[in-house]
């Protein structure tokens, strides 16, 4: 009996430490990411954006408007001129006034330019045009003879010798801009230059205070 109730706690002792000893397992398998987890996964940028947002326009400098096509210079009044019987924009004699004499403003040999012409020929031809740009009563000498082919022209020119000289015309040039200074209401008037008013002593311009300065225009047609 004894040996029955021993035999019987000591299956039951070992029935209870078998019970207590833990089981084996293998390694521990990962649990599949939750939808919160997917979710933050997610959330990042996978790529770049296609581009950049454009910078804001910066300050720029407006760039000045061209002048509209066509547009004219200014030419000089010459109003007052027309007005004392004065010939402008026709050809003329340029003539020195109540000398006697036929002296007419004449184109002489390398461009030199004198009173030296006596009848109407190509070299006598004058014509008086406004000024592009100039004050008021100020003309240039245009020979239309020297003038007929395109281009900028030929001007008669003040230089601070006597003698004037027939040269290209250019625009603004001081020596080719001439005052005409009516001298009263006869259509006579005095030519002023770069280098003073035109004096006349038989033929030749002077650079002294000799010969006459009164001048007239005869129109080259009559």
């Amino acid at each position: 009996m004894r040996t029955i109730l021993v035999g019987a706690f000591a299956l039951a002792a070992l029935t209870a430490c078998a019970g207590n000893t833990p089981v084996a397992t293998g390694a521990p398998t990962s649990s599949p990411a939750g939808p919160s987890a997917a979710a933050g996964a997610g959330s990042a940028p996978t790529t770049a954006p296609s581009s950049r947002p454009a910078a804001s326009p910066g300050k720029t400098s407006k760039a000045p408007s061209a002048a509209p096509a066509g547009t004219k210079t200014t030419k000089a009044d010459v109003s007052q001129l027309r007005s004392l019987g004065i010939d402008l924009d026709a050809g003329v004699l340029l003539d020195v006034a109540d000398d006697g004499v036929d002296r007419y403003l004449a184109i002489g040999k390398d461009g030199v330019v004198d009173f030296t012409g006596t009848g109407k020929t190509d070299a006598t031809m004058m014509s008086l045009k406004a000024a592009p740009g100039g004050a008021r009563n100020q003309v240039l000498i245009q020979p239309p003879f020297w003038n007929e082919d395109l281009g900028t022209g030929s001007c008669v020119t003040d230089t601070a010798g006597a003698a004037l000289k027939l040269e290209t015309c250019a625009a603004g040039k001081p020596a080719q801009v001439w005052t005409v200074v009516p001298a009263g209401d006869s259509g006579q008037f005095e030519l002023r230059g770069k280098y003073g008013i035109v004096r006349v002593d038989n033929g030749k311009i002077t650079t002294g205070t000799s010969g006459r300065s009164g001048l007239q225009t005869i129109l080259f047609a009559k």
